[in-house]
């Protein structure tokens, strides 16, 4: 347990979300459901998790329903349910909105070739809003592994942190996108994006230990696509280039770079599904001046460093934010 006010209990330990979410672009809402496995280290009257602008539906503990509380000014949504030490299954429904504020999970907005305004469902978690777009345990050390399912209009793009394995045709006439389970890793570092995109072919990055190589891909609204080859070339080489420097292999499947037509960052080193503002990512060599290259070069490196520094490696609490 932790006597912080300001931190959540530590008897009851996330290890793993399985989680999907169904969101509606044009009503700016989606649903979702979650199944958290966890590890009671010590018995306790209630589980405490965060949640923030999120109407939960039901909520059940080993598949009984119990009763819940969620307080707006903690952003903490408490289950009134005793657990005993052991293995646990947390299981919440809920709905949301996909907000204006650029946090949690957000409306992002571009016009098309034909002045039609699109919608993207984006995202941004660091540092504590995670929360807005699921139930979890926000904090930094409650490391867990994330399967992710994405359930969207067939004409839409949907990316996530681990590549693509399975997608599944709904009687509603979406489809059910699921992608592989990350590795351990904290909550400010998960991301979906939905929306009418497109994406490069990618480029094979190896693998210094013979593994299979990691697909780069960059992410973009449609027509920008040729201004993707040189943010292309630095990802490629600063893939290459980290991986043999930390002597360690790129910790996951695939990296996809994604350029964003509204983000309040200027980048985020999402795993495998890092998000830039597009002037940070999109550029055209013949246009551009020199800092301006440098400086695209910069922000890209800079995020994919933080593949192994912050995302392998991460600090236990928002005091050790250099990392």
């Amino acid at each position: 347990m932790t006597d912080n006010p300001y931190r959540l209990p530590r008897a009851v330990v996330p290890h793993r979300y399985t989680l999907a979410l169904e969101p509606d672009l044009a009503a700016a809402t989606f649903v979702g459901h979650v199944v958290i496995d966890a590890t009671v280290a010590e018995a306790a009257d209630s589980v405490v998790l965060n949640a923030d602008e999120l109407t939960i539906e039901g909520a059940h503990i080993d598949g009984q329903p119990v009763e819940f509380t969620l307080d707006s000014a903690t952003e903490r949504l408490v289950l009134h349910h005793t657990v005993q030490s052991g293995p646990v299954a947390i299981e919440l429904t809920f709905t949301g909105e996909l907000n204006d504020k650029l946090r949690g999970w957000y409306r992002s907005t571009f016009t098309d070739a034909d002045g039609t305004t699109q919608v993207i469902a984006a995202s941004q978690m660091q540092a504590t809003d995670c929360r807005r777009a699921f139930p979890c345990f926000d904090e930094p050390d409650f490391k867990a592994v994330f399967d992710v399912t994405l359930v969207v209009e067939p004409h839409l793009m949907a990316i996530s942190n681990g590549a693509e394995v399975e997608r599944h045709e709904q009687p509603n006439g979406k489809v059910a996108i699921r992608f592989a389970p990350t590795m351990p890793m904290s909550t400010y570092l998960i991301a979906f994006v939905v929306g009418p995109l497109e994406a490069t072919e990618p480029v094979m990055v190896p693998r210094p230990d013979g593994g299979d190589p990691v697909p780069l891909r960059i992410i973009h609204v449609p027509g920008k696509g040729h201004l993707t080859e040189f943010g292309l070339h630095v990802g490629a080489f600063a893939l290459d280039w980290y991986q043999r420097y930390y002597g360690i292999p790129y910790p996951t499947d695939k990296c996809d770079m994604i350029a964003l037509p509204d983000f309040a960052a200027g980048a985020m080193e999402n795993l495998g599904c890092i998000t830039y503002r597009e002037n940070l990512l999109l550029a055209d060599p013949a246009a551009s001046t020199q800092f301006e290259l440098q400086n695209l070069a910069d922000v890209i490196t800079h995020e994919l460093a933080h593949m192994w520094f912050g995302d392998l490696v991460t600090m236990k609490w928002w005091n050790g934010i250099w990392l």
